[in-house]
């Protein structure tokens, strides 16, 4: 009873603190801010002529989707203060459908644990950031964890079929408030063919995902508003296919799942085991060959100048610390091994590491894009064959106590 009180109290004290942020006006990735304020005229336009708004929406160059401003310029006749807590409680909802989903995997663990883990979402500088000054990437991320949540009850064998539609449904919204999130349909797809093979039920969910994608197409390429592919979104269209893009996205995204990764490192619930290097050494070497021409052709520099910004934390810890990337290809190559070992383990996770590649497709990348998708990966639906008791409570005040410091020194490097 002792032990729920405290956690209780954690709880409601970081709850606190993100509305001391909100009333404070944290901006601890440092654009929420600008970028709130900079767009704010889009929901303006979408009251004052919607058709004529949705109908030319490439023009205003950018690449958001216009769902979250259309649902935004419902609210304008509120105060902006009220706008903005209404967003803020809204997205409290992304935590309360991560603990379901944890709820549903680690059956073993005490509840309340699971709840405290949970909120420590409530953290994350982009969590925080985008429900103190609201963004589409929280919108799309909300209906993404609910999308997670029948998936899991699909392999959870409750009701697979009506599952599955259900995960199909919430993805969808989620890529039409987000549209990197869009490309996950490839993973659950593949899922559900392996378990309904060529049959009636896989059949009716291709033709759902169908149905579900048309007004995206029409909307892209048949009136052709393509913002997606808009000439000042830093050129998404240009380099996608070049091997500097894909060779950044796949260091950086790989070091990305190191930084959400390591508190569990250092709780020693990662298992170690690397005899499947001796076993599987030709696919190994393959496989550090790969690493290594990603390596060879990696170059952000450019990118980063377009806006001062983005490759995410090891990259800019490399940077700051050594002024050149060894630290980022060393925490990299070590991350290589253990993914070797999981890919190895389950193929499933290989699929889904090729789609987090496929879902930044443009030249810029931020940690924001994927905060606090990747830690919702690690958890939920990466196979990582965590060690037993991986939810006591000293593993999750290792978590807290390194996502605080990494909130904190957010904090103190956009002050300066």
């Amino acid at each position: 009873m002792a032990n729920s009180n405290k956690i209780n109290l954690i709880i409601i004290l970081i709850y606190f603190s993100l509305l001391f942020g909100f009333f404070y006006g944290e901006d601890s990735i440092g654009g929420a801010f600008n970028d709130y304020y900079g767009l704010a005229h889009v929901s303006e336009k979408f009251k004052l002529n919607f058709f004529y708004t949705f109908m030319n929406y490439d023009e205003l160059g950018h690449r958001q989707s216009p769902i979250f401003y259309i649902v935004k310029s419902l609210f304008l006749n509120f105060d902006e203060h009220i706008q903005r807590i209404i967003f803020f409680h809204l997205f409290l909802l992304i935590p309360l459908f991560f603990y379901k989903c944890l709820k549903l995997i680690y059956t073993d663990a005490p509840k309340i644990n699971l709840k405290l883990l949970a909120t420590i979402v409530l953290l994350f500088p982009t969590f925080r950031s985008y429900s103190i000054w609201p963004d589409p990437h929280l919108l799309g991320t909300l209906f993404f964890i609910i999308s997670i949540y029948y998936f899991l009850k699909f392999k959870k064998k409750q009701n697979p079929f009506k599952n599955s539609l259900l995960n199909i449904f919430f993805l969808s919204t989620s890529a039409y408030c987000s549209p990197n999130f869009g490309v996950f349909a490839l993973y659950f797809f593949i899922n559900y063919y392996f378990k309904f093979k060529f049959s009636k039920e896989i059949i009716l969910i291709s033709i759902f995902n169908i149905l579900l994608s048309i007004p995206f197409f029409l909307y892209l390429f048949f009136f052709k508003i393509n913002f997606l592919f808009n000439v000042s979104g830093w050129g998404i269209g240009e380099d996608f296919y070049s091997i500097v893009n894909f060779s950044n996205k796949i260091i950086i995204i790989i070091s990305l799942f190191f930084f959400y990764l390591f508190p569990f490192i250092l709780s020693k619930k990662i298992n170690y085991n690397f005899k499947y290097i001796i076993e599987a050494k030709k696919k190994f070497i393959v496989f550090l060959i790969l690493f290594f021409l990603a390596t060879y052709f990696f170059d952000f520099t450019d990118t980063y100048k377009l806006t001062n910004s983005g490759g995410g934390f090891i990259y800019n810890f490399s940077q700051m610390i050594l002024a050149n990337n060894f630290i980022l290809f060393a925490v990299c190559f070590f991350t290589c091994v253990y993914l070797f070992k999981i890919f190895e383990f389950d193929k499933n996770n290989l699929l889904l590491f090729l789609v987090l590649v496929l879902s930044n497709p443009q030249n810029t990348i931020w940690q924001a894009n994927f905060s606090p998708t990747m830690f919702f990966l690690i958890l939920l639906i990466f196979n990582l064959n965590f060690k037993d008791e991986v939810f006591n409570l000293k593993t999750i005040y290792i978590n807290y106590f390194y996502f605080t410091l990494y909130l904190i020194g957010s904090i103190v490097t956009k002050m300066f």
